[in-house]
C-alpha cells in the first residue's frame, strides 16, 4: 500500500489533507507526526500510525523523520511548516520523497523582509520596512522571517516595539481589503480561488467572499512561471486605493484553503490526485464565480478514560 507521512499533523492544513484522503484516496495509508500526542491531534484519527516528534528548531527532527520514513517505506513525505520544508532539502532520504515546490521558492517565501526583491511581479506593492524612524503612537506590524499561520506576527504601537527582539522586522501597517489566493499550477495553467476576508477570529478567517480577479490570477501565473511551480501554493495581499500589497507567500496550501473546496475547488484532493498520477482537474470544478463561505468547527472524541 502506498504510504504518505504528513507532518505538523495538528494544523488545519493537515486535517484537510487527511480528510481528502479518507474521502477520495483509500489506496493511501496515512502516517502522521506532530509535537503533540495522538489524542491531541485530530488528524491522527485517520492515521495508521502517529509519531510524536521534536519541534522544528530541534537538531534531531530530520533524523527522526528519516527513521520514520525508512522504517515504514514512505512514498510521499508532506511537511506543512515552511521551515521544515526548507530543511528537508538537506536530507538525502527526505528530499527523495518530499512533496513540495522548489527549494528556491520556499526560501524566498520565508524571507519576508526581501519580498520586494524576490517577488517584484506584475506591479505588486510592498509594505515599507522601517529601520529607525518610529512614531510611538502609530500602529505597526512586526514579523519574523519564517512565521506562519499568523504566528510571529504582531500588531502593535510604536511605543511597544522595544519589547521585541531584533528578529522582528517593523512593517508599515496597510489598511484595506485582505485577500488570500489559493493556486494550483497544472499544464501551464494556474487554477485559482480568490478569497476576500470578511471576518477573522483569533487570526483565523471564518467568513469569506470568493470572487474573481484577473489581476490576482495574473500574479499567480507570474509566480508559477518565475519558479517553475508544480505544486499548490497560496499568497495574501491587501488592496488599498486600487493597489495590491503582498504581505505573505506560502509554498504550500493553508488551512483556509478548505474554504475554496466547498465551492468546488478542492486543492487538497487535486494535489493528492496529481501525486498518484490521476487527473487533478476533476477536483477543480468551480461551482460559482462569486459566493460567501463561512467556516465552523466540528468536535471529535479523541480519547475515552
Amino acid at each position: 500500500m502506498t504510504k504518505i507521512l504528513i507532518t505538523a499533523a495538528g494544523t488545519g492544513t493537515a486535517f484537510s489533507y487527511v480528510n481528502s484522503i479518507a474521502k477520495n484516496f483509500p489506496q493511501l495509508e496515512i502516517l502522521t507526526a506532530d509535537t503533540n500526542v495522538s489524542e491531541h491531534v485530530t488528524s491522527s484519527l485517520f492515521a495508521k500510525k502517529h509519531y510524536v516528534v521534536t519541534d522544528i528548531n530541534s537538531n534531531t527532527l530530520l533524523k527522526e523523520l528519516e527513521d520514520i520514513s525508512v522504517e515504514n517505506n514512505i512514498s510521499f513525505y508532506l511537511p506543512l511548516i515552511d521551515l521544515e520544508i526548507k530543511k528537508s532539502f538537506s536530507s538525502n532520504i527526505l528530499s527523495k520523497i518530499l512533496v513540495s515546490n522548489s527549494k528556491k521558492f520556499c526560501e524566498d517565501s520565508l524571507e519576508k523582509n526581501n519580498y520586494e526583491k524576490n517577488f517584484n511581479l506584475n506591479n505588486l506593492m510592498f509594505p515599507y520596512i522601517f529601520k529607525n524612524t518610529i512614531d510611538k503612537d502609530k500602529d505597526y506590524i512586526l514579523k519574523k522571517n519564517g512565521g506562519f499561520g499568523g504566528r510571529a506576527t504582531k500588531n502593535i504601537k510604536g511605543k511597544d516595539i522595544g519589547l521585541y527582539n531584533s528578529e522582528f522586522y517593523i512593517y508599515e501597517k496597510i489598511i484595506g481589503e485582505e485577500f488570500t489566493v489559493d493556486c494550483f499550477p497544472y499544464n501551464d495553467v494556474v487554477y485559482t480561488s480568490v478569497r476576500k476576508r470578511l471576518e477573522v477570529k483569533n487570526g483565523v478567517c471564518v467568513k469569506a467572499e470568493i470572487i474573481q480577479s484577473d489581476y490576482l490570477n495574473n500574479v499567480a501565473n507570474e509566480f508559477a512561471k518565475k519558479y517553475f511551480l508544480k505544486s499548490p501554493f497560496c499568497f495574501q495581499v491587501i488592496e488599498k486605493e486600487n493597489k495590491f500589497y503582498l504581505i505573505d507567500v506560502n509554498p504550500r496550501l493553508g488551512a483556509g484553503s478548505s474554504m475554496s473546496a466547498v465551492n468546488g475547488m478542492d486543492f487538497f484532493s487535486a494535489h493528492l490526485a496529481l501525486l498518484l498520477g490521476e487527473d487533478p482537474l476533476k477536483y477543480l470544478q468551480k461551482h460559482h464565480d462569486r459566493c460567501i463561505v463561512t467556516r465552523q468547527y466540528a468536535n471529535y472524541l479523541m480519547k475515552v478514560y
